[in-house]
């Protein structure tokens, strides 16, 4: 299999720490920039976006979280996202994280129209405010008490690496205390720091 990825991209963070939490090692990973448009992209996916899996068979899957689920049922013995599908809080609960991935990248797409003149203040407030919130929920839920490391807590840990690299200047600590001792403690494991954002 081939993973089209790129190193800063947290949705292909997503799947790349997946890989690696889980052992999976048959996956060849090509980086790629998704704004040259490349034809090998293109071919796999017409979006133009990353990550795209090409499986053995030459099918081309592409979304984080459908990869992400593919591997995980196909390889990880369903070890993130559960045996049942009906463990709607785990799923509220990544739906949420992904959501704050989400808000994290347009805001990032905002400040890079700053070069253009066209950054707005009223969408830079409204994904800054939409990712605080968001983590004053997560504090109220279970996602930073599991023993283990399913999608929720593997997409959090994603999610805070990115808005540290890319949003320093949001103090999200503040807000969400628990949550920053927590990642204090899980960021350092083998999976986040083979694929850490450059």
């Amino acid at each position: 299999m081939k993973l089209l990825s790129s190193q800063a991209s947290p949705y292909a963070r997503c799947v790349r720490a997946l890989i690696q939490y889980l052992g999976i090692n048959n996956i060849e990973e090509l980086l790629v920039n998704p704004f040259e448009n490349s034809a090998e992209l293109l071919d796999a996916n017409p979006l133009g976006q990353i990550p795209c899996l090409i499986t053995n068979d030459g099918v081309a899957l592409f979304d984080s979280e459908v990869i992400m689920r593919y591997l995980d049922a196909e390889l990880g013995d369903r070890k993130m996202f559960g045996i049942s599908s009906n463990n709607w809080v785990l799923e509220c609960q990544y739906s949420l994280i992904k959501g704050l991935i989400d808000s994290a990248v347009k805001l990032r797409q905002e400040q890079m129209r700053e070069d253009e003149g066209v950054r707005s203040a009223f969408w830079t407030a409204r994904f800054e405010q939409a990712l605080l919130r968001g983590l004053m929920q997560v504090e109220l839920q279970t996602v930073i008490t599991q023993t283990t490391i399913q999608a929720p807590q593997l997409a959090l840990i994603c999610l805070l690496d990115y808005v540290d690299f890319r949003h320093p200047e949001l103090d999200w600590r503040k807000v969400a205390p628990a949550t920053a001792l927590w990642f204090s403690e899980m960021r350092d494991l083998p999976a986040f720091i083979q694929t850490r954002p450059q």
